[in-house]
């Protein structure tokens, strides 16, 4: 692990950009990132003589030796009487928390995201092709963050297609699942150390969708409804509701009730773990885990990492790797082993 600080510094009445390599002060370190709705966040701890010496505003990179696998902001600084100091900084993401209003016709998930990273001055790297266009999607006084992941989800449910959205190390960034592997396998006798399995159906789990749209032509409500009883008899009635866009018409909202029943009718399994750190690990990425006295994994599955913590202290590097959900993706082909 590598890491840079580039801040600006006034000497002798000049003000220019320094870069420092900070590692060797850094006595703890921790890389965390999120598939969903939040920015990759670093935070490390120095021992400093006085003050602060990193201020607001300077870039952190965090390197594994070959690659950036990080690149953001200090948000947060705190200094103790003992004079170790702790950082906080996020990438990107961070500065899409701002509201703003915005009215998107006819345009795809990339469009939207290029338009909102303009709007705020960020840089954007290589944005996946998804295939989906909204027919419109209004959005009023909510955060740029939650218009781009809640079009994710959207497209997500529409496509079949799991698509990643994150700041790859100072470029926002859009990419198909299925092109973020690891071909490190973790499991029984390999780099895990901990687990924990769930099962559950007490929240995103549903087997009746109900849609409905406002009808100005005749001021009642238009219901779309799908369900599956099977379900409903082992677990009872779960439902799912939602008012959906205006300008959707019945064969739209209709297919999208069924995507959402395809999606939601199951029981959610969750599973993390503790291993032994792999560097270029983050969220998003497909692992191969196998767990022996797990029934779910007891062959190698293909399971998508919803969040990824780093730590590194003195030599030592390990990881907390979380998943939810990986009964959605079933056994799709899609997602076959790498060779």
């Amino acid at each position: 692990m590598i890491v840079t600080v580039q801040q600006n510094e006034t000497v002798n009445g000049v003000t220019g950009k320094t870069v420092g390599n900070i590692t060797p002060i850094i006595t703890e370190l921790e890389l965390t990132t999120n598939r969903f709705d939040s920015p990759s966040k670093v935070t490390f701890k120095t021992v400093e003589q006085s003050g602060i010496a990193i201020t607001e505003g300077a870039c952190i990179t965090v390197s594994d030796g070959t690659a950036a696998v990080f690149k953001g902001y200090v948000f947060t600084a705190k200094r103790e009487m003992s004079g170790e100091v702790s950082y906080t900084a996020y990438d990107q993401l961070r500065y899409l928390k701002a509201k703003s209003s915005y009215t998107f016709v006819g345009m795809t998930l990339e469009q939207i995201i290029s338009q909102i990273a303009n709007d705020f001055g960020l840089l954007v790297g290589t944005l996946a092709d998804t295939g989906y266009i909204f027919p419109t999607l209004i959005k009023e006084n909510e955060s740029c963050l939650d218009i781009i992941f809640g079009a994710l989800s959207t497209v997500i449910v529409q496509t079949g297609k799991i698509f990643n959205f994150f700041d790859n190390a100072g470029a926002l960034t859009l990419t198909e699942a299925k092109d973020m592997y690891s071909s490190v396998i973790f499991g029984d006798g390999s780099l895990v150390t901990d687990y924990t399995y769930k099962r559950d159906i007490d929240k995103d789990t549903y087997n009746r969708v109900k849609l409905v749209k406002p009808n100005k032509e005749t001021g009642r409500t238009d219901v779309y409804e799908v369900e599956d009883t099977e379900t409903q008899a082992k677990w009872g009635l779960l439902q799912y509701y939602e008012k959906v866009d205006e300008n959707m018409n019945s064969a739209q909202i209709a297919e999208a009730a069924q995507q959402y029943l395809l999606y939601y009718n199951r029981v959610s399994q969750t599973f993390s773990f503790d291993a032994l750190g792999v560097a270029g690990i983050r969220a998003g990425m497909i692992v191969p885990v196998k767990i022996n006295d797990v029934a779910s994994l007891g062959t190698t599955r293909l399971l998508i990492a919803e969040k990824v913590k780093h730590t590194y202290d003195g030599g030592d590097h390990v990881m907390k790797i979380e998943v939810k959900d990986f009964a959605n993706l079933g056994e799709n082909a899609l997602y076959s082993v790498p060779t």
